[in-house]
C-alpha cells in the first residue's frame, strides 16, 4: 500500500471515529432539549454539544470528500476551516468546563416544577424518589412542614414500618449531581473529539505533501 493511500485510510478510521463522536454528542443535546423544560442557561448547554456534534458532522464531509478525491486545494482548505472549527469547539467546551455546577443547576429546575406538582397531586415526585434514592426536594422536612407524611418512595424499599429506613437525601442535590456527572462525560467526549480533530489536520497535512510528491513523480 502506498503511502497515500496509507494516509487516506488512517483520515477515513479517524473521519468515522469523530462522526460517531460527534452523532452521540448531538443525541445527548436533542435528548436534553426534548425531554426537559429548560431556562436559557440549560437551552444554551443543550445547543452547545449540538454545535460541537453538528459542525464536526459537516466538516469531516468536506475533509472526506477532499481525501478521497486527492484534491491538495481542498484538503488545504479544510485543514484552515478545520483549526478555525477547532478553536470555537475548544471555547465551548472550555466554557461547559468551566460552567458546569451552574449549568448542573439549571438542568435539575425541573424539579422545582415536580415538587409544586407534588403538593397539588400527590405521587409526582415518586419518578424521582424512586430514581434517585431521595425524599422531598431538600429532604423529607419539606412533607412535614406542608403537613403531611413522607410518603413510602421515601422509604428504603418502600417499607415504611422502622423510622431507620427513611431516607434524609433531597432529591434537588441528587438530581444536581445526576447532571454533574452526565455533564463531566459528555464534555470529556467533547474533548476527545477535539483531540482527534486536532490528529486528522496533522495527518491531512502529510496527505497533501503525499499527493504533491505522487503527481510530480507523475510527471516524470
Amino acid at each position: 500500500m502506498s503511502s497515500t493511500s496509507a494516509l487516506k485510510v488512517f483520515v477515513y478510521a479517524l473521519d468515522i471515529v469523530c462522526a460517531l463522536l460527534a452523532l452521540v454528542l448531538i443525541s445527548f443535546g436533542i435528548y436534553v432539549v426534548v425531554s426537559y423544560d429548560l431556562n436559557e442557561i440549560g437551552g444554551l448547554s443543550a445547543y452547545a454539544f449540538i454545535y460541537l456534534g453538528a459542525v464536526a458532522l459537516v466538516i469531516l464531509l468536506w475533509g472526506y470528500l477532499s481525501a478521497w478525491k486527492e484534491n491538495v486545494c481542498c484538503t488545504v482548505t479544510f485543514v484552515v476551516f478545520l483549526w478555525l472549527i477547532i478553536a470555537t469547539q475548544f471555547a465551548v467546551v472550555f466554557l461547559l468546563i468551566h460552567n458546569e455546577k451552574s449549568v448542573a443547576s439549571n438542568l435539575a429546575n425541573p424539579l422545582e416544577a415536580t415538587w409544586e406538582e407534588e403538593l397539588n397531586s400527590p405521587g409526582a415526585m415518586s419518578i424521582y424518589q424512586n430514581w434517585f434514592q431521595c425524599c422531598g426536594r431538600g429532604s423529607p422536612q419539606d412533607y412535614i412542614v406542608n403537613e403531611r407524611l413522607p410518603p413510602e418512595t421515601c422509604f428504603r424499599n418502600h417499607d415504611k414500618s422502622k423510622a431507620e429506613n427513611l431516607i434524609h437525601t433531597g432529591c434537588r442535590v441528587e438530581f444536581e449531581n445526576y447532571w454533574l456527572q452526565l455533564l463531566q462525560i459528555f464534555d470529556i467526549l467533547g474533548g476527545v473529539l477535539i483531540g482527534i480533530e486536532l490528529l486528522i489536520s496533522v495527518i491531512s497535512i502529510r496527505l497533501c505533501n503525499s499527493i504533491r510528491n505522487d503527481q510530480r513523480r507523475s510527471y516524470f
